[in-house]
């Protein structure tokens, strides 16, 4: 059956970053160790509470304020929580060519902060017909029923339908789902894997 509508992930697929990276730079910016800040992140479900919008932007400065220890106001913790991430050019040059042709749309687990970010900065947002964002519906990947939202919004059914993701574990939800499902290793090889699927 043709592909009717292809999902992209925007983290390490259309935006590199490096966790690794980020947490030095959090550590850095609070005066501890990466290995302290990371454990704080993970503990209390807080990485799912931010990408499933349960806590505001302010919110999210006010647990680094009280619990790490930063003293940046909330302008200052905003450009340490978006300026994290690269352009993946290829990867961008596909989304692009691929718009142009089929109703492109992104999939991301996601916060408010980082979308408003990326929206300001990056021109891929404005080339897709829609997005399905962790935050906005307060679901994750890869749980099936952000697939299924996904479905809705694009009108497709699974089967006319790709998603694109660097994380195996959401490609699989994906595949649950009923969707072609790519797990993203660069831009050489998700042309080909397209190329395949007719697109």
């Amino acid at each position: 059956m043709a592909i009717k509508a292809v999902f992209f992930d925007i983290g390490n697929v259309l935006l590199r970053f490096s966790n690794k990276r980020i947490l030095r730079k959090f550590a850095w910016a609070v005066g501890t160790n990466p290995i302290k800040v990371a454990r704080h992140i993970w503990k209390g479900r807080i990485v799912d509470r931010i990408e499933r919008g349960e806590l505001t932007g302010e919110q999210i400065h006010g647990l680094f304020v009280s619990e790490l220890g930063y003293k940046g106001d909330f302008l200052k913790f905003k450009t340490l929580w978006c300026d994290q991430f690269t352009l993946d050019r290829g990867s961008f040059a596909i989304l692009k060519r691929l718009s142009t042709r089929v109703p492109t749309f992104l999939l991301s687990n996601t916060n408010a902060l980082h979308i408003e970010h990326i929206r300001a900065r990056y021109a891929f947002p404005a080339l897709v017909k829609g997005s399905i964002l962790s935050h906005e519906l307060a679901l994750r990947k890869p749980q099936r029923e952000i697939f299924e939202a996904a479905l809705k919004l694009s009108g497709t059914a699974p089967d006319e339908t790709v998603f694109i993701d660097d994380l195996e574990e959401n490609c699989e939800g994906a595949r649950k789902a009923g969707l072609h499902a790519i797990r993203y290793r660069g831009a050489k090889d998700l042309k080909k894997r397209l190329e395949a699927l007719g697109l």
